[in-house]
């Protein structure tokens, strides 16, 4: 059975090198993905979950904020890299011609598949864009500890639909560092155009076929994990 480790010489061992392998996989999760052999980069590079954060931690950012990759929590709700060449697969895949109600966050809503905090969020940043992550809950009525946990759920349901995305920082030092975040159709214009010109099946035909050469065989029930695919 093929792999995603096939032809590689591992460990990966720089950041070239590292965004080289996701270009040329398309897409894999930043650690391991529990109970699959899932192309990943801490593996790769012949880090643990935990110790991967600490070689990548702006790495990861800073190639997102200079398009050379797009990452999010996308894959199982995981960190994840997709190649800005495969973006427009993995947007079409989950909510393209015929399906654009995935993406639509008001029909989600009402179809009690989006939590409230989730379409708060993606409404405030849809009228005010490029909002820190500190003022971005502040307007949308989610400061205090009391609502972190909603106010990362609702991140992470706006990431996974493709909906939202980083597009800077506040800061990087102790105390300033932070995110600011706004439409991810704002910050891939060209990917997201590119989009709507794919079609459903053409865009999971594509991603299925990447995945059965890592050796994974794609099923309903995995395509729902991993990328809400319905």
């Amino acid at each position: 059975m093929s792999s995603w480790r096939d032809g590689w010489v591992l460990p990966i061992i720089d950041t070239a090198a590292a965004t080289g392998l996701v270009e040329r996989l398309g897409f894999c999760t930043w650690a391991p993905v529990s109970g699959l052999d899932f192309p990943n980069l801490a593996e790769a590079m012949g880090e643990t979950a935990w110790s991967v954060m600490e070689q990548t931690w702006f790495w990861k950012d800073d190639v997102h904020l200079e398009k050379r990759l797009h990452y999010g929590k996308i894959i199982r709700g995981q960190p994840s890299f997709v190649a800005p060449e495969f973006l427009p697969d993995f947007v079409a895949a989950l909510g393209g011609r015929g399906q654009e109600a995935e993406r639509d966050p008001a029909r989600l809503y009402l179809d009690g598949r989006l939590s409230r905090e989730a379409k708060v969020v993606f409404d405030v940043l849809t009228d005010q864009p490029a909002l820190a992550t500190a003022e971005l809950r502040r307007r949308a009525g989610l400061a205090g500890k009391g609502a972190t946990a909603a106010a990362e759920r609702a991140l992470l349901e706006l990431q996974r639909r493709l909906l939202i995305c980083k597009v800077d920082l506040t800061g990087r030092t102790r105390g300033t560092y932070s995110y600011v975040w706004d439409l991810a159709e704002r910050f891939w214009p060209e990917e997201f155009a590119a989009a709507r010109r794919t079609s459903v099946a053409a865009a999971r035909g594509a991603i299925r076929e990447r995945l059965r050469s890592f050796g994974i065989e794609p099923s309903a029930g995995l395509e729902w994990r991993l990328f809400l695919w319905r």
